[in-house]
């Protein structure tokens, strides 16, 4: 619910004999931006990126061109202006619905902005493949953990500005994208720490995986349909009966 109030300012007038002036101001304390907001159309999905090349603070991804709903985290959007259109719209108490989000439109057409340059393809989230990654044995890697023998930095690329690749060595990843590096713990894709070929993996924070229970620890869109399509075919435990 949002809470609106009224702060009294009063102001002592030069002249005391007008006594103090009191001004009225409203202050509007707005409720949360939503954390996630759901798209529809073209994006880069860089899930399965695995060997990703540094370069100082930035990792170049080579990342799937995918048409599908995809989900934004509205944290990452790395477009200034659009950030905060929309996560001044699209909030806990007010939601945006499928594309209603100021950065689904940008993406769209093209506006999405990063250091000057606007981008036709940006890296966000969609759950193609889903099944066969839950099968990938998900490890938690930690650089503070002693004996860790893994990667210590990874790939976070949420929001990250793409460019095509016209020379792009597997027709699947036809896309390039300027991922930011993290050197925080992390989530290992295929049962590693460690990236392929030389370079580093894109995956997510460790706080990010409930690994005992193999799913978000948090509210995703759209993962309650995705667990039970990726579930085994056949019937769930009846709960007990009271004695």
């Amino acid at each position: 619910m949002r809470l609106e109030f009224i702060a009294i300012t009063c102001i002592i007038g030069i002249a005391l004999s007008f006594g103090p002036i009191c001004i009225a101001e409203e202050d509007k304390k707005t409720d949360a931006p939503q954390d996630f907001v759901a798209c529809t159309g073209w994006h880069a999905l860089c899930t399965n990126s695995n060997d990703c090349k540094m370069h100082g603070d930035k990792a170049d991804c080579d990342c799937m061109n995918v048409n599908e709903t995809h989900i934004v985290y509205t944290g990452e959007i790395q477009d200034a202006m659009v950030k905060n259109q929309t996560q001044t719209k699209c909030t806990n108490d007010h939601p945006c619905d499928m594309d209603e989000a100021p950065v689904c439109s940008a993406i769209k057409t093209g506006q999405y902005e990063v250091n000057g340059t606007k981008y036709d393809w940006v890296s966000t989230y969609s759950y193609r493949g889903w099944c066969s990654l839950l099968k990938r044995n998900f490890t938690p890697c930690d650089q503070n953990t002693t004996g860790y023998s893994g990667d210590k930095y990874w790939a976070i690329c949420d929001c990250a500005p793409c460019v095509e690749n016209q020379n792009a060595s597997n027709p699947d990843k036809p896309l390039i994208c300027e991922c930011r590096v993290r050197n925080e713990t992390f989530v290992g894709m295929n049962g590693s720490c460690t990236g392929e070929n030389g370079g580093i993996m894109s995956s997510m924070e460790l706080w990010a995986w409930d690994f005992q229970n193999n799913t978000y620890p948090f509210p995703m869109p759209g993962y309650e349909y995705v667990q039970g399509a990726c579930a085994e075919l056949k019937s769930d435990p009846l709960p007990p009966q009271p004695s």
